[in-house]
């Protein structure tokens, strides 16, 4: 793990990346839409998915690699303790 995991203006950079390639897959699906070439526009559909899935995740509990919640996510994995041992 390195420091821009941590660092939220390293992971907005990143993000605007991806989102710029998701951007551009949704193009091709709708350019693929239009001509009517069902398996281009199911390939791009597919690739955006996975970048957003991937990269970007969501409001879910999935952190994905670029999420704006990942710092928060890590400072709360360092301070984390094991659970209490159950007694019988």
């Amino acid at each position: 793990m390195t420091d821009f995991d941590r660092d939220p203006e390293a992971l907005a950079w990143a993000r605007r990346k991806i989102q710029n390639e998701i951007d551009r897959a949704d193009k091709f699906v709708a350019d693929a839409k239009r001509v009517r070439n069902e398996q281009a526009e199911r390939t791009w559909r597919v690739i955006g998915n996975h970048l957003r899935r991937s990269f970007i995740g969501g409001n879910g509990c999935v952190i994905a690699a670029f999420d704006e919640r990942r710092p928060e996510h890590l400072a709360r994995l360092d301070t984390a303790r094991p659970a209490a041992e159950e007694t019988p």
